[in-house]
């Protein structure tokens, strides 16, 4: 691939990219807890880091390096390199680490490319659904879900493969393999027949559905706890998920009408928060550290009730 930045190519690359890292990690999850050897803290310890972690940003961190090696890139778990194309990749590789490992199925992968005016294309890939959202900018954002299994009618959301084990991922060409479902659904999760998202419905704050996300460092949940006081009784109900880029998405297609967080880095947001613009949402970076997403009705009276106390 040329270095040239043409927005849907690096769409379909971050799709691409996602899914393999998401088979990566389904691979690993049945394998491993909360509780493993091996599972390391970072800023708390209520904060965890795996193995998984680690091997899904290698892989997405190679994948880019054959595809576009004068890229830069900036990942949660540590990788960061200059860009020589004025384009930087921003990789959460496993968000949600804490849902992942007590098993739960609400954990993505976030893949975001960045120029000088912020991000130019993205995707957020939910593994256990196998979901997608991505979104290039100025042009929407799409949704795009597994046809349903009529081989397992017990489980209508249709995991992908629930833990299958796949072949690993051979990054030795320019560009990267992938199993032959993944690169299908990297496929159909570009293509004009995903589905379009937005706009988004009007709503009062007293009847929006309102999702956020707490600090990992007790004195700063204590504040946020103060916050919430103020916002619950206001809305009509809060939701706290653990993965800031699926939040961002359920803005995107309507399962939740506002997401906020305080404190939130570069790679949990720089995604999501392109595809919840691209269908139509408010986004501000706000309180100065956070963010606010939410459909125009709801945001400017939302924030004026967040700004209310200081976290």
């Amino acid at each position: 691939m040329s270095t040239a930045a043409n927005p849907v190519d690096l769409r379909e690359l971050a799709v691409r990219l996602a899914i393999a890292a998401g088979e990566e990690l389904l691979a690993r999850q049945r394998g491993v807890s909360i509780d493993a050897a091996g599972v390391e803290t970072k800023s708390s310890a209520s904060d965890p880091v795996s193995a998984a972690d680690r091997a899904s940003e290698k892989l997405i961190v190679d994948g880019i390096g054959a595809a576009r090696p004068g890229d830069g890139i900036l990942g949660e778990e540590g990788t960061s390199r200059p860009s020589a194309t004025g384009l930087t990749w921003v990789i959460d590789p496993l968000d949600g680490t804490v849902n992942y490992l007590y098993g739960r199925a609400d954990w993505s992968i976030s893949i975001a490319v960045e120029d000088a005016d912020g991000a130019i294309a993205g995707a957020v890939h939910q593994p256990r659904t196998g979901t997608t959202w991505s979104a290039t900018r100025s042009t929407g954002a799409y949704r795009s879900d597994p046809p349903a299994d009529p081989a397992d009618p017990a489980d209508p959301v249709n995991p992908v493969n629930p833990v299958n084990p796949v072949n690993p991922v051979n990054l030795a060409d320019l560009s990267v393999e992938v199993s032959a479902e993944a690169a299908g659904r990297a496929r159909r999760e570009s293509a004009p027949g995903a589905r379009r998202l937005g706009p988004p419905r009007e709503r009062l704050l007293e009847t929006a559905l309102v999702s956020t996300g707490f600090s990992y460092l007790p004195e700063r949940r204590a504040e946020q706890a103060a916050v919430l006081q103020d916002v619950l009784p206001a809305v009509r109900d809060i939701r706290r998920g653990g993965s800031a880029a699926l939040d961002l998405c359920s803005v995107a297609d309507g399962t939740a009408d506002a997401y906020y967080e305080h404190v939130i880095q570069p790679w949990d947001v720089a995604a999501g928060a392109l595809i919840a613009r691209e269908a139509g949402a408010t986004v501000v970076r706000a309180f100065p550290q956070g963010i606010l997403a939410a459909v125009p009705s709801v945001a400017e009276p939302l924030l004026e009730l967040l700004n209310r106390r200081s976290v």
